[in-house]
């Protein structure tokens, strides 16, 4: 029978927990607490469709959170479990920016075809006083999504059905546990992304690096985090903004990121500053096996601070500046971090 795990064992377990999620200290203390002595940290999602959802979510994350948040995409921390995740928003208004990006919906294209928007299938299934839970037809999933009041999610989704509706739509997710005729024939026809086989080979990547969400955080600092893909899922580019008086932490990341026991099986393969001696650049992260690459794309900006913004970048501002030191990356003369 194994010994249960010490004070010490645990506080440094919820420390790495707390980094790789961003969770508060408090909740790492408690989901580390109640976790089997050799059981991960950051599991991977025990069902492909679940592997698949988390994957679809990140691609349309990076979609719908193009803005400024105190924390990358306006999520404050994520919980992941082996059978599925839940994402803590930091305000009503990343709610308001998420939701279309998941939420299935039916518009238009003036056109004989019509194309659907959102995770589709994906369905409300649960609600709570700070919460909802988000399940796909027909398969083994969760993502479940807090923070903002139960009467925040009420009005963003009643906005987003009317804006739907205004623009001659159909919000298809208020169809409950059944498919609509647009949904079922988008799903026959293998029109999602995650039908692809690239697509599914490197799914890992995008749900890993949604479940490690926190790192951009607690170990990188930039002020602003987008990003998209590229390959058909088989490349994923995330764009780092920072201030021009503020380290990049980049081998911070590297190392995070490729960590043996909490990270992703990827590989340092090339870096380089595209100006010598600016800080526009490039580093870029491979599976061992190819199926999957990483491409951290490194900028310095100082954005104007409008009025409307000063708060945000003021909170930003205190995010950042509470993470210094810089490490340097290994050299790798004639390395390319673009192929």
């Amino acid at each position: 029978m194994l010994e249960p795990m010490s004070v010490n064992q645990i506080s440094n377990r919820a420390r790495t927990y707390a980094l790789y999620t961003g969770a508060p200290r408090q909740l790492a203390c408690e989901v580390v607490a109640g976790l089997p002595r050799h059981t991960p940290l950051i599991p991977a999602p025990a069902h492909p469709a679940q592997l698949l959802l988390e994957s679809e979510a990140f691609y349309w994350i990076l979609n719908s959170q193009r803005d400024f948040f105190e924390f990358p995409f306006g999520i404050r921390y994520v919980q992941p479990t082996a059978e599925g995740i839940r994402l803590h928003l930091e305000s009503n208004r990343s709610l308001d920016r998420l939701l279309p990006g998941l939420l299935p919906g039916r518009m238009p294209l003036g056109t004989d075809d019509d194309t659907i928007y959102g995770v589709n299938g994906l369905r409300i299934t649960a609600r709570t006083e700070h919460g909802i839970e988000l399940r796909k037809l027909g398969h083994p999933t969760s993502i479940q999504i807090s923070g903002p009041s139960r009467r925040a999610f009420r009005k963003a989704e009643a906005a987003l059905a009317q804006r739907i509706h205004d623009h001659g739509g159909e919000a298809s997710w208020l169809a409950g546990d059944t498919w609509t005729a647009h949904e079922r024939l988008w799903e026959d026809e293998r029109q999602p992304l995650s039908y692809d086989a690239s697509w599914r080979q490197a799914a890992w990547l995008p749900s890993g690096l949604l479940r490690r969400l926190g790192l951009l955080h607690t170990v990188a600092v930039p002020q602003v985090v987008s990003g998209h893909q590229a390959r058909v899922g088989a490349w994923w580019i995330l764009e780092l903004d920072h201030a021009s008086d503020t380290g990049l932490r980049r081998a911070e990341l590297v190392q995070a990121l490729t960590d043996p026991e909490h990270g992703l099986p990827l590989e340092l393969r090339g870096h380089r500053d595209l100006t010598p001696g600016e800080s526009f650049g490039l580093v870029l992260l491979k599976a061992p096996d190819n199926t999957a690459a990483l491409q951290l794309r490194y900028d310095r900006i100082d954005y104007p601070i409008v009025e409307e913004r000063a708060e945000m970048f003021a909170a930003i501002r205190r995010r950042i500046s509470s993470l210094t030191g810089e490490a340097l990356l290994p050299a790798m003369p004639g390395c390319s971090a673009t192929a």
